[in-house]
């Protein structure tokens, strides 16, 4: 059988995928990526890599381990901070999956005259005789489909791709796990952006970015609610840690980066039917024209009729309006299970509803 390289982040998931690959007879190496420094990431990155060292002689494969921060801090983190710079949400895991697992980490395996890349991702895929394209197919456990991380790989990265658990529940990883003695059958699932440290997102964006630039909280009506620390502690749909007080609940509606100033309102407010999404990829040979989108990795979205635009956006109308439609999350289109295509979210209600 081939050789095949499983992407070894110390977890259970992709442990059991390096075993499920082994007992079909294929020749396994694993590879851990080192994308931050000690101590930063949750937990310390040497426990990571100790723990990929220990299942990989458990499993009595090699293994290697490879250094990508430097990729992952231009790729995903730079990215990460200059989309809270202008106010946006961003999806550090999508990047991830594209720019690093299945880019820059891809080329690696690739070099090594290696043509599949095995990972521990909850999703199924289907190749389709007929179109010769790779099909992207939710994960069998609802609870754990990765698919909506996924929307952003390219046909040939999928077809490079395999993900051996995600036609299996998650209890079944676990007992899989167990039943082979695995030394990470009980750690816990990771929780935590990766390169986020204890002290949580907003302690590190104080770090990175500096310290925020006050600025005026207003209503929608521009009236002077007070004055916040800085956008980057804020996201549309947060009612907690505003600031201010009232004899109303308010939200954050809107992050107002020209003005610098925080925008709240009651929570209707956050409900929208359309939006606009960009940067498209499109995982079938024609757009589409409806679809389920779905516009957080939280929830399955909704119905919505989908008008492409000539420059390639997407405009989205959903048959109901949804909340917290937040620029810089990814938007990705289904039917039923398969994933059409995806990219992210560049606006929301004013300016994208129609008459």
């Amino acid at each position: 059988m081939s050789l095949l390289v499983v992407a070894m982040s110390g977890g259970v998931d992709s442990s059991v995928a390096a075993a499920l690959m082994l007992a079909e007879g294929h020749e396994v190496l694993g590879v851990t990526m080192v994308t931050v420094s000690p101590p930063v990431s949750l937990p310390p990155l040497t426990e990571q890599v100790l723990e990929a060292g220990r299942v990989c002689r458990h499993l009595g494969i090699p293994h290697q381990v490879l250094d990508l921060r430097e990729s992952f801090a231009f790729e995903v983190i730079g990215n990460f901070l200059e989309e809270y710079r202008r106010g946006r949400t961003p999806n550090p895991c999508s990047r991830c999956n594209s720019r690093i697992k299945f880019g820059v980490f891809l080329e690696k395996v690739r070099a090594l005259g290696v043509e599949t890349l095995v990972t521990g991702h909850y999703a199924r895929l289907r190749p389709d005789p007929e179109t010769g394209r790779v099909r992207l197919l939710r994960g069998l456990d609802p609870h754990k489909d990765q698919s909506y991380f996924l929307a952003g790989l390219r046909q040939d990265q999928l077809a490079a791709a395999c993900f051996p658990i995600g036609g299996l529940p998650k209890k079944r990883v676990r007992e899989i796990a167990g039943e082979l003695g695995l030394p990470v059958a009980e750690k816990a699932d990771s929780q935590d952006l990766c390169f986020v440290s204890a002290r949580g997102k907003e302690a590190f964006l104080r770090k990175s970015l500096g310290p925020g630039s006050p600025g005026p909280i207003l209503d929608r009506a521009g009236r002077f609610l007070g004055t916040h620390p800085g956008l980057e502690s804020f996201t549309p749909g947060q009612r907690r840690g505003l600031g201010v007080c009232g004899s109303e609940r308010l939200y954050v509606l809107e992050l107002d980066v020209a003005r610098n100033a925080l925008i709240l309102g009651r929570e209707e407010s956050l409900l929208h039917q359309e939006m606009e999404v960009g940067d498209m990829n499109w995982l079938v040979e024609e757009p589409v024209r409806r679809a389920r989108v779905q516009f957080r990795s939280t929830s399955r979205g909704d119905m919505a009729a989908l008008n492409i635009l000539p420059d390639g956006r997407v405009r989205v109308r959903f048959d109901h309006p949804q909340r917290a439609l937040c620029p810089g999350q990814c938007a990705v289109f289904y039917r039923r299970d398969e994933v059409l295509g995806g990219g992210l979210i560049v606006r929301a209600g004013a300016g994208c509803e129609t008459p």
